[in-house]
């Protein structure tokens, strides 16, 4: 049975002009005009039958009988002094069956309405059957709802889970435009499922406030967490150096600006190979050496790696009469004191945690399993894992959410061909780890990472979910494979155009909506929901702590205070003092 059986009683109007994918209605009920709105969905019967086309509006005119010209048609005499006419884009066809299935839309248009055809608009239950069919949403209780419908409150919005996260999806807005409300939308969504599993890279500790068994809050180790000892099992994230590939390696610790930089980044190579080697043997994994290579996740002590520098740094081998300089003979002094600054530094110690913290064989093992075990996994870990990355330092911020995100990568790519279980990546303020622009090696180690989950994530269960204020900011590669937009108000024109580029050219007219979108009102198209439409996202359960404070509010106060001297203290110890 179609769901879009209409009376013909029910008609807004009937076609007066047909082109190839514009038609002109004519509506007599002056009423049924006023409650029209740009961008409304129609339906019109098709010369097939068991078709409908779908349309939308366009162009709303009530004209003078004498000015009523439109799309080059002259509409003669008639007996009411104006005329209404709607100009309305087809889009698609509605068939009541093809085969087996029942009720599929179709971006193409195999037929045009007649002259004189009925016209009726899309609405209230109408129109939330029609989304569900355009979304694919099954009947079941796990839809995947984002809200309702801007121009029908009455109407629900679903979208296809499914799509949503196997294209990769974008979400971008302006600072203040629902971003952040949007995202925790769909993280409750996903907390919900019985085996969820996605991870979030929370810049700022915006969604700290998300609450449920199905979330699991980590971040990673300040210089606070260090000093108590705190691990794992306290939702601490240690990302130890020799989870690094040696492109992050060297972009880390190596100068390339440094004349011996080619020597520098071939012996640290070497180096670090024979200090895995050594790790691997002297733990009895001689197994793994059959094929292992210097990407290999196999811890190696970062001591052993600075004995062989110094050793190499100031070698003196057998002359012709006496000793003289090494081959290396002070080409490394730099790269060492790379590495020991690097070492000290009580910000980076994340990366260089104490003995016996995360330099075991093992602890890759339990590490994966809190990340990407995924809610029905053994320990019933929450589905949505939020790390909260804001004690990071910026300067190797794409360093370290890339080093998260090529671990999620290769995990799924080695898992068994049919028992990959996937997850979703969701990127918060993507432009400062996936830039257009990088501006060092740790962001364009990080570009490449996140280059290849666009380009083949879908083969290995990995979505990823790019958040970000400034779209023209993001490295356009991963922004083109995201094939699902979700798009807030956007005010800036290069951010405007990045958009525009992603909607279909027939439908390019939905960015004029991006400036005059409301706050928590989106603009929602691709493979998830096909038609582009604008959607009011619904009131997460827990808001994030995104809450833009009111200044003249505070002004205005008489007991309002800042806490200076802890602000000071916090920022003289690298960690929040409360």
């Amino acid at each position: 049975m179609s769901i879009l059986d209409f009376a013909d009683g029910e008609a807004l109007g009937r076609v007066q002009s047909v082109d190839t994918t514009t038609v002109i209605v004519h509506v007599d009920d002056v009423e049924a005009l006023r409650a029209l709105q740009v961008n409304r969905l129609v339906a019109l019967q098709s010369s097939l039958a068991g078709h409908k086309l779908i349309g939308v509006i366009q162009t709303i005119i009530r004209t003078a009988l004498s000015e009523a010209k439109i799309a080059d048609v002259e509409l003669g005499e008639a007996a009411h002094p104006e005329v209404n006419l709607v100009r309305i884009m087809l889009i698609g066809t509605l068939l009541d069956r093809d085969g087996p299935r029942a009720n599929v839309f179709r971006r193409t248009l195999e037929t045009v309405p007649e002259i004189d055809a009925c016209c009726f608009a899309l609405e209230g239950e109408r129109l939330t059957r029609f989304m569900g069919v355009i979304s694919e949403v099954t009947g079941g209780a796990q839809r995947l709802s984002l809200g309702a419908y801007t121009l029908d409150p009455n109407a629900q919005a679903f979208v296809n889970g499914n799509r949503l996260f196997q294209r990769h999806a974008l979400i971008v807005g302006s600072t203040g435009s629902g971003k952040s409300w949007t995202t925790a939308r769909l993280l409750e969504q996903i907390a919900e499922l019985d085996s969820a599993n996605a991870i979030v890279f929370d810049m700022h500790g915006e969604y700290a406030s998300m609450a449920g068994d199905g979330f699991v809050h980590l971040r990673v180790a300040g210089p606070s967490d260090i000093e108590a000892g705190k691990g794992l099992n306290d939702g601490v994230l240690h990302l130890p150096y020799w989870l690094m590939s040696y492109e992050a390696l060297v972009s880390m610790f190596v100068d390339r600006s440094d004349q011996n930089a080619p020597n520098q980044a071939m012996i640290m190579s070497r180096t670090v190979v024979d200090a895995k080697t050594g790790f691997l043997k002297a733990g009895g994994h001689v197994e793994v050496l059959a094929n292992f290579t210097i990407d290999s996740p196999v811890p190696f002590r970062m001591e052993t790696v600075l004995g062989e520098l110094n050793r190499l740094n100031a070698e003196m081998v057998p002359g012709a009469r006496t000793e003289k300089q090494g081959d290396f003979h002070g080409k490394l002094s730099r790269l060492i004191q790379r590495l020991e600054g690097k070492r000290t530094d009580r910000r980076l110690g994340f990366l260089f945690p104490a003995s016996g913290v995360a330099d075991s064989y093992d602890w890759l093992d339990r590490a994966v399993e809190l990340l990407l075990g995924g809610r029905a996994a053994k320990g019933g870990h929450g589905g949505v894992k939020i790390i909260d990355f804001s004690e990071v330092p910026s300067d190797i911020l794409p360093l370290i959410v890339g080093m998260v995100a090529r671990m999620a990568f290769h995990v799924q790519q080695w898992s068994t061909q049919g028992l990959r279980h996937p997850v979703a990546l969701f990127c918060d303020e993507a432009h400062l780890y996936i830039p257009q622009d990088p501006t060092s090696g740790a962001a364009e180690n990080a570009i490449a990472t996140f280059e290849r989950i666009a380009k083949e994530g879908r083969k290995y269960g990995v979505g990823l979910v790019v958040i970000s204020q400034r779209p023209a900011e993001v490295n356009r590669t991963v922004a083109s494979q995201c094939n699902n937009l979700i798009a807030m108000r956007l005010t800036n024109g290069d951010d405007q155009a990045v958009v525009r580029r992603l909607l279909p050219d027939s439908l390019g007219g939905f960015g004029d909506l991006l400036p005059v979108l409301d706050t928590g009102e989106a603009l929602v198209v691709g493979d998830a929901i096909l038609l582009p439409t604008r959607i009011r996202i619904a009131k997460p359960i827990n808001e994030p702590l995104s809450g833009t404070i009111q200044f003249w509010d505070r002004w205005a106060d008489p007991a309002a205070a800042a806490t200076l001297d802890k602000a000071v203290e916090s920022w003289r110890r690298q960690t929040l003092v409360k």
